[in-house]
């Protein structure tokens, strides 16, 4: 499925009053890169990860730079893990602003490899896992996101593969496990965001390309991805919902380094 669409930005910048903004998946480096982005755009970044010791860094990474972080550890393929989680937000912050969703498994162990040496059962774990923390994700964070009786985002990322995959794979090759992933996550996206409570919550995608592009028989050229995920997560922007749009990155993903302890 292929859905690029040139977003419709209002003239006015970002609200300045305080958004909690959860990234998920900050241990990957697209999620490194979004939590920090939306940091300098003035946004508190609640900061998941799976790895405790990655959510640190990172949010340790964001406030010695100036911002405001704070890291969170949950296993979002686990509905009752991602119910505490946003349970625990809500009672600390009064619930989320915006969701960007960008966690991703790196496994199970074939799963970057080619199509004929891909093992059934990992196939398996590895569609249901990433459907199930994307499904559970979602929707309470749109519930979250209802009870602050604001408008807020939820914006799920895909593109460039997984820093992840093996040494041997081309450094864009995501290998058709997650090719086919990706591929879900924006139908999905689609799906969800034409059907979301529009007073409230906005549902959109953003698919990383590698390098600045053009979009459409107008050839407007594609935003990176820092400036596009502020105007994402802008409660006026006049993006509407149900859209994927192709941002570009104008430096490097990296990875994190895991910290050596808990903030």
């Amino acid at each position: 499925m292929t859905i690029v669409e040139s977003p419709s930005y209002p003239s006015s910048p970002p609200a300045t009053a305080t958004s909690y903004v959860l990234v998920t998946g900050v241990e990957q480096a697209e999620g490194a890169r979004a939590a920090t982005a939306l940091s300098a755009a003035g946004h508190t970044v609640l900061a998941h990860s799976f790895s405790p010791a990655a959510a640190d860094a990172l949010a340790l990474e964001i406030t010695d730079a100036g911002g405001s972080a704070h890291p969170l550890a949950a296993d979002l393929t686990v509905e009752s893990e991602v119910e505490r989680l946003f349970t625990h937000l809500e009672h600390r912050f009064g619930g989320i602003s915006a969701l960007v969703h960008t966690a991703w498994l790196p496994g199970p162990e074939t799963a970057c490899h080619p199509l004929a040496e891909i093992r059934p059962a990992d196939w398996g774990r590895f569609t249901y896992d990433h459907m199930a923390l994307l499904f559970h994700t979602t929707r309470r964070a749109a519930e979250s996101i209802r009870r602050t009786k604001r408008i807020g985002s939820i914006v799920t990322v895909t593109g460039l593969g997984s820093p992840t995959a093996p040494a041997h794979a081309p450094v864009t090759a995501a290998g058709p496990a997650r090719t086919s992933i990706s591929g879900a996550v924006e139908s999905f996206t689609v799906a969800a965001g034409q059907h979301p409570d529009t007073a409230t919550v906005r549902i959109n995608g953003i698919r990383l390309v590698a390098e600045t592009a053009t979009s459409g028989d107008d050839g407007d050229t594609v935003p990176n991805l820092d400036s596009l995920l502020a105007r994402m997560v802008d409660p006026v922007s006049e993006i509407g919902s149900g859209h994927i749009f192709a941002a570009h990155l104008s430096r490097p993903l990296t990875p994190v380094h895991a910290a050596s302890s808990r903030i």
